[in-house]
Order: structure tokens, then C-alpha cells, then sequence
């Protein structure tokens, strides 16, 4: 009974030493050894093949992302812009008047007022139209556009009864009718329109934020799995030439020595190329979207200041000044001074803004701006200064915005003081120094600093795209021709064997 159990206690060595003895004969023979190098080395080429493919067509997709969410991006911000003049233009309309008592240019009449609120209008259609595509779009669009139906019937009103009054009419008081159904609209607008608006340009931020986020990460991650993968495959196939020139007393076999030049070749070139689409990324996102971004924003709320100066005038209550000055503290925030204690006393703004302005230093030759102390979207474009000519449009940006609201202060100056048609004369005037001439500087100096990083988001877009159109065909071609070389070293060495 001992001796059996003792038999049957030695049956899993004796089984466990068969099977390792099985697994030596076959790693001793030759042309398996032969079989399982050209399995791994084409295994792993199908895999360096796998990874190239999907590192540069992740980073395709990730480009024309890029570009088509920006573009969203731009006909948001640009719907907002043309939402925020509409009203401003309405504003304009009523604060001159059809039949106005005194002169004003013919540039800022309530006839080219209406015209530039059609423009504009049309111009919004055609942004609501680009929106409508998006899916992801299609509640807020939808309540969006029944809220635009409703604003446009009471401006037009309000513009009808402003233009059938039988009398001529003092500045900034319109018929009492025509004044009652602007107001109403110009409330649709901001606490019903506006939000609407700004929710769908803040939705399209996010996702390009995430986009971008999402292709730098994949672009990094694919360039090491691109090393990974190639280093791989280059010690197998060294362990491959190895043994053949051991087995077969070869110095080197020629078609493996080819297959490690290819691989080390092609990931050195992949690897720079994904690096290069990070740094392209990184360009039109980081370097000039974010600053397109900050400027466009920047530009649509001046157009909403500018058209709360007017309102201001036509009501002269305390919410329109706070209303200014809250928009003025989001396009330009000055240390020290909140939009509440703006609104209660302007002239701490402008004097806090006067001496921040004052303050910068500009370096064009390196294309930077010092002693920023600015927040707002023109504080953020100041701290993202990247692009030859930047530095110096955005400071000149900001002393036009100063000046612009310089001029606020003469507008409300006149008005306190009782002078209301002086204040309404030097807000529509466009001589220089009036208060229309300041802000089309500013408002031209801001497009010209849009523009620069414009030109550098596509020039991005630009680069990185033409640096991967060879990469749609050349990861299969290396595949195709590593595995003709594997062959090659391989296939000869077996026939032998035979």
C-alpha cells in the first residue's frame, strides 16, 4: 500500500517533467524556433502597424475637429455680437428719432440704425441656420428662435410708432408707446435671449476645450505606444538575427538588418510627427483660439455696453448704469473695483482703469505685454500674447477701450447735469473725440487683434494637416514591406529543413 502511494505521489513530477520536456524539444528544434521569431516579428508589426494607424487617424479626426468646432464656435460668438447690436441699433433708432430736433450725422440716423439692425438680423438668421445642423443644439435653438420671433415684432413696433409720430422729437425721448414696447423687447433680450445664446456659446467652448484636451492627450499616447511598439519589435527581430547568425554562422542576415533600419526609421519619423500635431494643437487651441475666443466675447459685450450707454439715456435708470458697468468690468476688470462699486461711483473705474492702462509695457521685438494687472476678456488676451504684432494691437486695444470710456463719463457727465441733448449729440457723434469715433477705434483695434490669431488658428490647422496626409498610406506600406523582409530572412533558413 506504501509502495502505491509513493507511485502515485511521483505521477504529477513525472507528468509536469514530460510537459516541460516537450516544450524543450520543440524550442530546441530549429525550424520552430524559425516559425515562432517570424510569428512574433509579425505580430508585432501588425502591431506598430495597428498603433501608427490609429495615432494618425485620431489625429486627422482630432484636426478637422478642431477647425469645425471652432468654426461653431465663431458663428455662436458671432450670433451673440449680431443679437447684442440688433438691440443696440433699435436703441439708436429711438435715442435720435425719425424726425430729430436737432442735426446728427447721417452715419448714426435712425434710418441707418434700422438698416444696420436688418443687417444684422439677417446676419443672426444665417448664424441660426448653421446652429440648426448641430443636433446637440436643437432645444436651445428652438427656444432660441420662438424668443427672437417675439423681440423682433415689438422692436418693430416700437419703430413704428417712433417713425408714424407727427411731431419732431427732442433727443432721447421717443413716443411714450414706442419707448414702452422697446423696453419690453430689450428685456426679452436680456433676461430670455442673451442667456439662451451665451449658453449654446459656452456649450461649444467646452466641447472644443474637450476636443482639444482629448487629441494632445491621444497625440502623447500614441507617440509612446509608437516607441513601445517599435522597440518591440526591433530587440525581436534582433534576437531573430542573433540566433541566425549562431545557427547558421552568419555574420548578419541582410533582410533583418533592413526590417530594424525600417522600424527604427519609421517611428522615429512618426514619433516626431505626433509630437509635431501636439504642438499644433496646442498652437490653434491654447496659443490663438483661446484668445480668439476671449476677443470675440470681448467684442459682442462692448457692442452690449455700447448699446446700455444708449439705453441709459433713453431711461436713465440705475440698472441700465449697472448694466454698463458690469459688461465694462467683463470686457475689462480693474484690481480694486468691482462692476457694483463701479455702477455706484464710475469714476472710481475710470480712474482705476486710467492707471492700470497706464502701467503696461509693451516689448514689441518680443512680443510681450509687462505689468499686466487687467482681468476680463481683455485681461485674459494681454496674458496670452504669442503672435508677432499681438503685444501691440492688444495694448492699443486697451488704450481705445480706455478712451472709449472716457468718453462714457463726458455722456454721463452732460446728462446729470442737465444737458441731455449735448450728451446724446457727443454719444452719436463720429468726429474725433465724440463718443461714436472712440468706439469704432476701439471696436477696428479689436478686429485687428482677432484677426492675428485668426490667421495663426488656421495657419495651425494648416500645418498639421498637410504633415499627415503621407501617414494614410504609410503605416500599411511599412507593414507590407517588413513582412516581405521577415520573409525574406526567415523563409530560406526553412527550406533547408525540408
Amino acid at each position: 500500500m506504501i509502495e502505491i502511494v509513493r507511485a502515485m505521489d511521483t505521477l504529477p513530477r513525472i507528468e509536469s517533467a514530460g510537459s516541460r520536456g516537450t516544450a524543450r524539444r520543440a524550442l530546441s528544434d530549429t525550424p520552430r524556433r524559425l516559425i515562432l521569431f517570424g510569428l512574433g516579428m509579425s505580430v508585432l508589426t501588425a502591431a506598430l502597424v495597428t498603433v501608427l494607424a490609429g495615432g494618425f487617424s485620431a489625429a486627422r479626426t482630432g484636426m478637422s475637429s478642431m477647425s469645425a468646432g471652432a468654426d461653431e464656435v465663431g458663428v455662436t460668438n458671432d450670433l451673440y455680437f449680431r443679437l447684442n447690436d440688433m438691440d443696440a441699433q433699435a436703441a439708436n433708432a429711438l435715442l435720435v428719432g425719425f424726425r430729430p430736433t436737432i442735426a446728427v450725422p447721417a452715419a448714426v440716423s435712425a434710418k441707418s440704425a434700422v438698416g444696420t439692425y436688418e443687417s444684422d438680423r439677417q446676419a443672426a438668421d444665417r448664424d441660426l441656420q448653421r446652429i440648426a445642423a448641430n443636433p446637440a443644439l436643437a432645444d436651445p435653438y428652438a427656444r432660441l428662435l420662438d424668443a427672437l420671433g417675439d423681440y423682433e415684432a415689438r422692436v418693430g413696433e416700437a419703430l413704428y410708432v417712433d417713425q408714424s409720430a407727427s411731431s419732431a422729437q427732442l433727443p432721447a425721448q421717443p413716443p411714450a408707446t414706442a419707448l414702452s414696447e422697446y423696453q419690453g423687447a430689450s428685456t426679452l433680450m436680456h433676461n430670455s435671449i442673451l442667456p439662451i445664446a451665451s449658453t449654446i456659446t459656452s456649450a461649444d467652448s467646452s466641447r472644443v476645450n474637450d476636443q482639444y484636451a482629448s487629441d494632445v492627450s491621444d497625440a502623447h499616447i500614441y507617440t509612446w505606444l509608437t516607441a513601445l511598439a517599435a522597440l518591440a519589435a526591433v530587440l525581436t527581430a534582433l534576437a531573430a538575427s542573433r540566433y541566425l547568425a549562431r545557427s547558421f554562422r552568419r555574420m548578419i542576415a541582410p533582410a533583418l538588418a533592413v526590417v530594424i533600419v525600417v522600424t527604427i526609421a519609421v517611428a522615429i519619423s512618426a514619433m516626431a510627427t505626433l509630437s509635431h500635431e501636439a504642438a499644433q494643437f496646442t498652437i490653434a487651441k491654447r496659443d490663438a483660439f483661446d484668445s480668439i475666443n476671449a476677443l470675440t466675447r470681448a467684442r459682442a459685450v462692448s457692442y452690449d455696453a455700447n448699446a446700455d450707454e444708449s439705453r441709459w439715456l433713453l431711461e436713465r435708470t440705475p440698472a441700465l448704469q449697472s448694466g454698463f458697468f458690469d459688461k465694462a468690468s467683463q470686457i475689462i476688470a480693474v484690481p480694486g473695483v468691482d462692476a457694483e462699486s463701479a455702477a455706484a461711483q464710475p469714476g472710481n473705474y475710470y480712474g482705476a482703469l486710467k492707471s492700470a492702462v497706464a502701467q503696461l509695457s509693451v516689448d514689441p521685438a518680443a512680443d510681450k505685454v509687462a505689468n499686466v494687472r487687467l482681468g476680463g476678456f481683455l485681461g485674459t488676451e494681454l496674458n496670452n500674447i504669442t503672435f508677432p504684432g499681438e503685444a501691440q494691437g492688444a495694448a492699443a486695444t486697451v488704450r481705445d477701450f480706455e478712451a472709449y470710456l472716457e468718453g462714457d463719463a463726458i455722456i454721463r457727465g452732460d446728462a446729470n447735469s442737465g444737458d441731455l441733448a449735448g450728451a446724446v449729440a457727443f454719444d452719436i457723434g463720429t468726429q474725433a473725440g465724440q463718443s461714436n469715433f472712440r468706439y469704432y477705434q476701439y471696436d477696428q483695434a479689436l478686429g485687428h487683434v482677432i484677426a492675428i490669431n485668426e490667421d495663426a488658428f488656421r495657419s495651425a490647422i494648416a500645418d498639421g494637416q498637410s504633415g499627415l496626409g503621407v501617414w494614410a498610406w504609410l503605416p500599411y506600406a511599412t507593414g507590407a514591406v517588413l513582412l516581405a523582409l521577415i520573409g525574406t530572412a526567415l523563409y530560406p533558413r526553412l527550406r533547408e529543413y525540408r
